[in-house]
C-alpha cells in the first residue's frame, strides 16, 4: 500500500496575473501621492469641522442647550479614565495600582473632553452655571446637567465619530 502524502504547504495565489500590465512609476507615485493625502487627512480629522455632530438638549420637546462634540484620541480617552480612577498609594519604584473607577465620571469627563473648545467655554466651563449649579470644574457641570441617558447617547455619538462603532468588516473592506 502505497503512502499519498498530504500537501501542506499553503496555495500560492498571483496577485498580478500575467495577462495585467504592471504599474509603471508614474502611477506607482499617483497611488503614493493618494496614500500620503489621505494619510494626512485622516490624521487632522479631529480637527476638523466635517467631523463635528451637533447635540442638542431637549427636555419636554424644549431645547434647553446644544453644544458640539468631535472625535477624541486614544491618548484622550486614556487621560479621562486616568481622571475617573482611584489609585493606592504606591511605594517608591511600584507602579500605581487602580482601586476603583468610576464610570459615571469616565463618562462625563469623555463628554467634557470630546466637546468642542468653543462650546465648552459656553456651556461646562460657564462660570456663572457653574456657581448657580455648586460645580467646581467642567466635568462636574456635564454630571449635574444631563441626565443619565443623555449621557448614553452623547457617548454613543462620541464612539461612533471616533470610530470605535466601526464595523471591522467595513473598516477591511475600505
Amino acid at each position: 500500500m502505497s503512502e499519498t502524502k498530504k500537501n501542506t504547504m499553503p496555495e500560492m495565489y498571483d496577485d498580478n496575473p500575467t495577462d495585467m500590465e504592471t504599474p509603471t512609476q508614474e502611477e506607482i507615485l499617483m497611488n503614493e501621492q493618494d496614500i500620503l493625502r489621505g494619510l494626512i487627512e485622516a490624521g487632522t480629522e479631529k480637527d476638523n469641522e466635517s467631523t463635528y455632530r451637533k447635540i442638542q438638549i431637549k427636555r419636554g420637546r424644549v431645547l434647553k442647550f446644544e453644544f458640539r462634540v468631535r472625535p477624541i484620541s486614544e491618548e484622550e480617552s486614556v487621560a479621562c479614565h486616568a481622571h475617573a480612577t482611584k489609585y493606592a498609594p504606591h511605594k517608591k519604584g511600584q507602579p500605581k495600582k487602580e482601586i476603583e473607577t468610576n464610570s459615571a465620571k469616565f463618562r462625563s469627563w469623555l463628554i467634557y473632553t470630546a466637546t468642542v473648545d468653543e462650546d465648552r467655554k459656553k456651556t461646562w466651563d460657564n462660570k456663572q452655571a457653574q456657581k448657580a449649579l455648586n460645580v467646581l470644574q467642567g466635568a462636574d457641570m456635564v454630571d449635574a446637567v444631563l441626565l443619565p441617558g443623555e449621557k448614553d447617547r452623547i457617548i454613543d455619538i462620541i464612539n461612533e465619530i471616533s470610530g470605535y462603532d466601526d464595523d471591522l468588516d467595513e473598516i477591511a473592506k475600505n
